[in-house]
């Protein structure tokens, strides 16, 4: 939403957002002709696609940005696993090492008796 104390009008917004749309010409080379901040008309198209149902630039140009992770139900599930599992190994080593130090010792206990 702009705020009340803009430099630049609604209908100014508008009109830069449905030519670079239309024309299809790049936000940057358009902000430079006008002389406006690259961020702020990249903005505008946004907020224009986003406020008319528009798919974004990369959905219409088909560019991946990379795998999207959903942090639903089942990934939450699988990072507590996978610290649980984290955890459980690093006992289980603590317990393997105190097994080596019961054998030697029992093997010194039992040389000292024969």
């Amino acid at each position: 939403m702009p705020s009340n104390n803009s430099k630049y009008s609604e209908e100014m917004r508008e009109r830069t957002s449905k030519f670079i749309i239309e024309s299809g010409k790049s936000a940057t080379s358009v902000a430079e002709e006008l002389g406006i901040d690259i961020n702020t008309v990249c903005r505008w198209v946004r907020d224009y696609r986003r406020k008319h149902k528009m798919p974004s630039y990369s959905d219409e140009k088909g560019i991946i940005k990379g795998p999207k992770v959903e942090k639903d139900e089942n990934w939450l599930k699988i990072k507590e696993l996978e610290k649980e599992l984290k955890i459980k190994n690093k006992l289980l080593e603590e317990e393997k090492e105190k097994v080596e130090i019961l054998k030697k010792s029992l093997h010194i206990f039992m040389e000292q008796r024969v």
